[in-house]
């Protein structure tokens, strides 16, 4: 490249991916220590069992991953639907993927609750939220689609 020629500033699309994959990066290195951002597990849980929807979403994806307590399917999607139906976007786009996949042997796959919560994830301008929407559409009939969408339309969070 010339250095006479001015760069190209980055699309408002490439900022927001270059940002979004470093809050994951954030994420899972938060996840992946003893503590959550300073807070010991024993804080965690007790902030989440008195409704703080951060504290339940980070404890889901504690108990998803195993990291500082065993890991725990039921237990990873209890505390993950606990955020996410108080409207944690992050929880849901969480909760979808876990439909989406199955966890273990407890949380089995299930096409409509995954698409049901990546949408309502989606919906609030989670950007992966809305790639992840597209590749479950073509999994679904259009019948449960819009069974979903309307799904979606009267969500309220708690």
């Amino acid at each position: 490249m010339n250095a006479m020629m001015p760069r190209k500033p980055k699309s408002l699309k490439h900022l927001i991916g270059s940002y979004r994959n470093l809050l994951l990066v954030f994420m899972s290195v938060a996840v992946l220590t003893p503590s959550v951002w300073g807070l010991e597990t024993a804080q965690v849980m007790n902030e989440a069992a008195q409704g703080d929807e951060n504290a339940a979403y980070f404890l889901g994806v504690m108990y998803k991953t195993g990291s500082g307590v065993s890991p725990d399917c039921d237990k990873a999607l209890k505390w993950t639907e606990k955020a996410a139906l108080q409207g944690h976007t992050l929880a849901q786009s969480h909760l979808g993927m876990m439909y989406s996949k199955g966890c273990g042997e407890q949380v089995k796959k299930n096409l409509f609750e995954a698409y049901y919560w990546t949408a309502l994830a989606a919906k609030q301008g989670l950007q992966f939220a809305r790639e992840n929407l597209k590749k479950l559409e073509g999994q679904l009939h259009p019948y449960l689609i819009a069974e979903a969408q309307q799904k979606v339309e009267d969500f309220k969070p708690n």
